[in-house]
C-alpha cells in the first residue's frame, strides 16, 4: 500500500510541475501585446496534455486539479479544459471553451505541438478550428 501512495504523490508532483510551466506560458501571453501570443500558451497546453497522456497522468490530473490546484472540475470536461482552467488568466469563459474545442480538433488531427500555430492559421484561426471541431465531431450528449 505504501508504494501506491508514494507513486500517487510522485504523480501529483509531476502534474503540479507541468501545470506550473503552462502557467508561466499563460503569464507571458497575458503580458504580451502581440496578436498571436495566445498561440504559445495553447502550444504549452497541448504539450502538457501530450505529456500527461504519454505518462498515464490524465487520471491524476483530474484527481489533483480540485485538491492541489484549486481548480473546479466537472465530470464531463475534457482534460484539455481542466488544464486550461488550472492555468488560464483569461476571464472570458467563451474563450476558454473555444480554446478547448480548437485543441480537441488539433488532437483529433494528430498535430505536433510545434506545428500548432501553422495548423491554426491554415484553418482560419482558433475560432475556425473550434468551428471545424463542432462540424466534424459532435459531442456525445446524455
Amino acid at each position: 500500500m505504501k508504494s501506491s501512495v508514494a507513486s500517487s504523490g510522485l504523480s501529483a508532483q509531476k502534474v503540479v510541475a507541468q501545470i506550473r510551466k503552462v502557467r508561466k506560458a499563460a503569464e507571458k501571453a497575458s503580458e504580451s501585446d502581440r496578436r498571436f501570443a495566445d498561440y504559445r500558451y495553447l502550444r504549452a497546453v497541448l504539450h502538457a496534455y501530450r505529456y500527461f497522456e504519454g505518462n498515464d497522468l490524465l487520471p491524476h490530473l483530474l484527481e489533483t486539479a480540485p485538491s492541489l490546484l484549486m481548480t473546479p472540475v466537472r465530470a464531463d470536461w475534457h482534460p484539455l479544459r481542466v488544464i486550461i482552467e488550472a492555468t488560464c488568466l483569461q476571464p472570458d469563459l467563451r474563450m476558454r471553451s473555444r480554446w478547448t474545442r480548437a485543441l480537441a480538433h488539433v488532437l483529433a488531427e494528430d498535430i505536433d505541438p510545434q506545428e500548432l500555430s501553422r495548423f491554426i492559421r491554415a484553418n482560419n484561426g482558433i475560432a475556425g478550428c473550434a468551428d471545424l471541431a463542432s462540424k466534424t465531431r459532435r459531442r456525445i450528449t446524455r
